[in-house]
């Protein structure tokens, strides 16, 4: 299986992975798109072996996975985050049972964040009240929190193990998410495609998640989310109102 990492000026985050022993026994091949970076990025992964494409500009997150999927091999790849890193070399294999099922077309593990905490990378698709109250009510009435695999609506697209068939099947990641709810656009399709989503919190990895989104109302990333969720919101219109009015997608036990 190869995975693709998509970076921007990520060259201490790159460095950390590509060094990271179980996750490089883990892959046939590690795919860095880059997205124009101004830092040492292309040469610690070109020193470090991956498969270096260089894009030379900027043009978000889900542009980088589709050019890095069309480089892929196989039925199924992974999409990781560049701050990523794996304790164990069994993650994909785990990952890929769930993929076993035809039904499947995304699996994912638990994300662990550097404070030892699970991040809720596992939702049901947020309303815009949802937003509000995550951010300025400190509440997450969309996140899933269980100890087994699960059914979800959508999980955070730092690690994923990715059927080909399924991600072919929807014309891979929305290109007009620049960064940020590319990862909901692509469940909600995926679901709509008749594929499931497993998240299976028994298999963990790091993270070292930064939540700029989180930040100053006025800040870049900030207005990038915002700006994103209007065009998600734009596209899936039936997900503008609260959840007890409108069908919940509840997650469901894998068996």
């Amino acid at each position: 299986m190869d995975a693709v990492v998509v970076t921007f000026n990520s060259a201490r985050e790159i460095e950390r992975l590509l060094a990271c022993e179980p996750l490089r026994e883990t892959f046939d091949r590690v795919i860095v798109v880059d997205n124009g970076s101004s830092d040492a990025t292309l040469d610690i992964a070109h020193d470090r072996g991956a498969v270096v494409l260089d894009r030379g500009h900027n043009g978000g997150f889900a542009v980088g996975v589709n050019v890095g999927a069309r480089t892929a091999r196989g039925d199924r790849f992974a999409v990781l985050n560049p701050d990523i890193d794996f304790v164990t070399t069994d993650v994909m294999d785990r990952l890929e049972r769930h993929l076993e099922h035809p039904a499947v077309g995304v699996a994912a593990p638990a994300l662990e964040l550097p404070d030892g905490e699970l991040q809720g990378s596992a939702r049901e698709v947020p309303s815009p009240f949802d937003l509000w109250r995550r951010r300025f009510w400190k509440k997450s009435p969309d996140e899933v929190r269980i100890d087994k695999p699960v059914t979800v609506d959508w999980v955070v697209a730092a690690c994923l193990a990715i059927r080909r068939e399924a991600f072919d099947a929807v014309g891979g990641f929305d290109e007009r998410y620049f960064l940020y709810f590319e990862d909901v656009d692509f469940g909600v399709r995926l679901r709509q495609a008749g594929y499931a989503i497993v998240y299976d919190p028994t298999i963990r990895v790091l993270h070292g998640h930064a939540a700029d989104s989180n930040g100053p109302l006025a800040s870049w990333a900030t207005r990038q989310h915002i700006r994103s969720a209007y065009t998600f919101y734009s596209n899936h219109s039936g997900y503008l109102w609260p959840r007890r009015s409108r069908t919940p997608g509840r997650a469901a036990a894998v068996r």
